[in-house]
């Protein structure tokens, strides 16, 4: 057999092993219940969510936020938050709008540069608008410390975990849903994990590139953000 032949032969069987070895684990962790991929019928990468993906220059997605991740001049309530999204390339110039619940309804206007890879910050801000954005990168962006690369969204696909002092907890994909938001009825995936009494919930589109609806709680019971889609314009 040739050196090219073998060398074509080996990486086939280690892909063979990677994909095993997730359909194992998925199983493991309670997967492959109802209809669906299946030990026998594997998930493949039309399974797969990564985040940031299916966003369009114009995009604007508008989500309902409370956060108190922030401090006390930084927290919201009952807020309103828009995203709309400006392709510049290499990454998205983002125009933040935030109409605070807590503070008045003061509205806030706020322009940074993201990458198109994991949604993170490219470019400096100003200390106080990054106060502002404070509350919507710890909980609508959130995703991103979970996300970190592809995920399957199959039941019992564990995304990553959850580590509470001594104690380490699955986040998984628990069950396939229908939801009823704000912006219309959508079939999500509910990625979930649980610490002390308190059990958060993340509910994820295929076909959108953020979560359209989240309740997040601390070690302590205390939420810590709750947000819903509440438009979208492409």
């Amino acid at each position: 057999m040739s050196p090219k032949r073998i060398i074509f032969v080996a990486t086939g069987i280690f892909a063979g092993v990677g994909i095993l070895v997730s359909v194992v684990i998925i199983a493991i962790n309670g997967g492959f219940s109802g209809a669906g991929p299946s030990i026998f019928n594997p998930p493949t990468s039309k399974d797969l969510w990564t985040l940031g993906s299916n966003i369009a220059d114009g995009m604007n997605l508008t989500y309902s936020l409370t956060s108190n991740t922030g401090d006390d001049k930084a927290n919201l309530t009952d807020s309103i938050v828009s995203m709309r999204f400006h392709n510049m390339g290499e990454k998205w110039n983002i125009d933040f709008k935030i109409q605070n619940g807590s503070n008045n309804n003061n509205v806030s206007e706020i322009h940074a540069n993201i990458s198109k890879n994991q949604l993170l910050m490219t470019d400096p801000i100003t200390e106080k608008d990054n106060k502002f954005l404070q509350p919507l990168e710890a909980s609508v962006l959130a995703i991103r410390d979970i996300a970190r690369e592809p995920k399957y969204l199959v039941v019992g696909a564990v995304w990553d975990k959850i580590f509470t002092g001594s104690n380490t907890i699955d986040a998984k994909i628990q069950s396939k849903d229908t939801i009823s938001t704000p912006a219309g009825m959508y079939d999500v995936f509910s990625l979930q994990y649980k610490v002390g009494n308190s059990s958060s919930t993340i509910y994820i589109n295929k076909d959108l590139p953020l979560p359209i609806k989240a309740q997040v709680y601390g070690e302590n019971g205390n939420l810590l953000y709750d947000y819903e889609l509440q438009s979208i314009s492409r």
